[in-house]
């Protein structure tokens, strides 16, 4: 592909998802498999917008596992840092759905391969190549992948390479909210942008207020912080700015993995050096469309798709 190269980094899992709505899991009788994790969705949807992807991150040396690796290639994803581990196994996650909503997950195997992803696993002359690094805060959770977070942080600041930092706080993956708070916060300064939606930004800014806990953060040295908020819609602050976008109207399906979605739709607009509302834009309606169907990789649209929705919404403002 000939858009920017952009690199993913965290969780990487397989989905199984109920093919029955509103039927909790003890209860479920059949699922549909996808990759999942917040690193390869964001990573499918990246590809589908256009851009040059490569995921770092570790699947369990087993079928699931390969299975990832094969559909991140069918998307055309590079995946010479998706390390193959011979310990732990690849991470699953069931999940029940409820629209219009959040739905009941079950994360099975933890810790699972992702948790020792190394710094050895980074290549850093191909890494230096990117424009932007998107990181999912839950690469943080076990040492091993905290250190090759910051060995990623580190090229990227001597390189000059933006960072998008996803901050994905799933509290399954760590033993202490406390010292979980910490580590992000060691982490957070050092990044370009910060996407979180209502609780994760109510946990790294410490407050339930969102202007409150989006100016702790600018505070710390936070250069931009998304706010996604769903059906809410979605804020950008800066020291000098905010903005707001409203939501797309569309029919709930599955909430998971939209904030997959919209973060892909931000990454692209920073990468293509667009100004904030008009990634907000793209953001807003690639989350939309997310939300509108069933799986999370599976459900990332293409950019035709994207631009359709945010002319119909366009045409119908101006009629």
């Amino acid at each position: 592909m000939a858009g920017p190269l952009i690199y993913t980094v965290g969780r990487v899992i397989a989905d199984l998802y109920a093919e029955e709505m509103r039927v909790p899991l003890s209860r479920v009788a059949s699922f549909r498999k996808y990759v999942g994790g917040s690193s390869a969705n964001t990573a499918v949807g990246l590809a589908r917008l256009g851009c040059s992807v490569g995921l770092i991150a570790r699947v369990g040396s087993d079928p699931m596992g390969d299975f990832i690796r094969e559909k991140l290639q069918q998307e055309g994803i590079d995946t010479a840092m998706l390390v193959t581990d011979r310990q732990l196994s690849t991470g699953l996650a069931f999940a029940a759905l409820f629209p219009p909503s959040d739905s009941q997950v079950w994360f099975v195997g933890t810790p699972n391969a992702n948790a020792n992803l190394s710094p050895v696993d980074i290549d850093a002359a191909q890494l230096q190549r990117a424009q932007v690094i998107v990181m999912a805060g839950t690469a943080l959770a076990s040492d091993s992948s905290r250190s090759a977070c910051h060995k990623i942080i580190q090229i990227a600041q001597q390189a000059g390479i933006a960072v998008v930092f996803d901050v994905d706080w799933r509290p399954v993956f760590w033993q202490d909210a406390s010292v979980a708070l910490k580590v992000y916060q060691d982490i957070l300064p050092q990044a370009t942008v910060v996407l979180a939606n209502e609780t994760e930004l109510a946990f790294v800014g410490q407050s339930g207020s969102m202007e409150e806990a989006t100016a702790n953060l600018l505070s710390l040295g936070v250069p931009e912080v998304v706010a996604k908020r769903g059906g809410e819609g979605s804020w950008y602050f800066s020291a000098t700015k905010s903005l707001f976008m409203p939501p797309f109207s569309v029919e709930v399906v599955n909430t998971l993995g939209a904030g997959d979605g919209f973060g892909a739709g931000y990454t692209y607009g920073l990468a293509q050096g667009w100004e904030p509302r008009r990634r907000l834009q793209l953001a807003a309606a690639c989350g939309a469309l997310v939300v509108s169907r069933h799986s999370c990789s599976e459900a990332m649209p293409y950019m035709a798709e994207v631009m359709a929705l945010i002319q119909a919404r366009e045409g119908n403002e101006d009629g």
